[in-house]
C-alpha cells in the first residue's frame, strides 16, 4: 500500500503514469480506505484466525488477497478523464485483457447497490462482469489531479474468508478465471495482456522502471503510517 501511495506522490510531483500488477504474500485482507470496522471487526480477532489486516489508500469494501491479480493505476486525471470516466476505461482496458485469453466478459450497467462489508458482493456499475457474477472489484481515490486506482481480479478461491471475518453472507456474487476457463493463465500470460491492452486504449507505451531514490524513500515514510493500527484500525 506505501508502494501505491507512493507512486500516486510520484506522478503528482510530474512523474509518468504507472500501471502496477502484484501478487500478495502472505493472503491478506484489505480494507477500504473509509470503511467502518468498529464493533464489526477488530485487531484480537483477526489476529486470532491468524488473518493480516491492511488498510489501503483507495475506497470501497473488504477484499480478501490470495488467488488473484492486483492492479494499480496512478495517472494524471488530464489523462485518463474524470474520476468516473476513468474508472471505466481502466475496467475498459482489463476487459481487453481478458478477452485475449478468452475470458468472455463485459462491464456491469446496473445501479448501484448498498454497500456490503465485502467488496465482491454485489457489482457497482461499470466494474468488469462474466456469467453474472463480479470478475474485477475497484476502488478509486482522486486527489490533487491524480487518479489512484486499485482492482482484485480474481483467479481462483472464494471471498469467504471475509463473510466468516466480519459475520455476513458469503460473497456469491463473486466469479474467478478458473470457473471461466477451466484453469488459470500463467502470471506472465496476464501480465502480458494487461498491459498489451492498457497501451492499446490509452495509446501509450509502457516499460519496467524500478522505484527511484525519492519514491523508495517515501515508500519507507508511507510504510511506518500502512503499518499503525491506528491506521487499520481508525474507523
Amino acid at each position: 500500500m506505501a508502494i501505491d501511495h507512493a507512486l500516486a506522490d510520484a506522478v503528482r510531483d510530474g512523474g509518468p503514469a504507472v500501471l502496477r500488477l502484484y501478487r500478495w504474500d502472505p493472503a491478506c485482507l484489505s480494507l477500504g480506505r473509509n470503511q467502518a470496522v468498529a464493533g464489526v471487526l477488530d485487531a484480537r480477532r483477526a489476529r486470532e484466525l491468524g488473518i493480516d489486516v491492511v488498510r489501503r489508500p483507495t475506497g470501497g469494501m473488504s477484499v480478501w488477497h490470495e488467488h488473484e491479480l492486483t492492479y494499480c493505476v496512478a495517472a494524471p486525471v488530464s489523462l485518463v478523464g474524470s474520476p468516473r470516466q476513468a474508472y471505466r476505461r481502466i475496467n475498459e482496458a482489463l476487459l481487453h485483457g481478458l478477452a485475449a485469453l478468452g475470458v468472455r466478459a463485459e462491464l456491469g450497467a446496473g445501479a448501484a447497490t448498498p454497500r456490503a462489508a465485502v467488496c465482491f458482493a454485489a457489482p457497482a456499475p461499470g466494474e468488469v462482469m462474466a456469467a453474472g457474477r463480479k470478475l474485477i472489484g475497484s476502488a478509486q481515490r482522486c486527489e490533487r489531479g491524480v487518479i489512484l486506482q486499485h482492482g482484485s481480479l480474481l483467479l481462483d478461491g472464494d471471498q469467504s474468508t471475509v463473510a466468516r471475518v466480519f459475520g455476513s453472507s458469503p460473497a456469491g456474487g463473486a466469479g474467478t478465471v478458473r470457473q471461466l476457463l477451466g484453469h488459470v493463465p500463467e502470471w506472465s500470460d496476464l501480465t502480458r495482456v494487461i498491459v498489451a491492452a492498457f497501451e492499446r486504449l490509452f495509446g501509450i507505451r509502457l516499460a519496467p522502471r524500478p522505484l527511484d531514490f525519492t519514491a523508495t524513500r517515501r515508500v519507507s515514510e508511507l510504510a511506518e503510517m500502512y503499518a499503525a493500527e491506528q491506521w487499520t484500525w481508525r474507523a
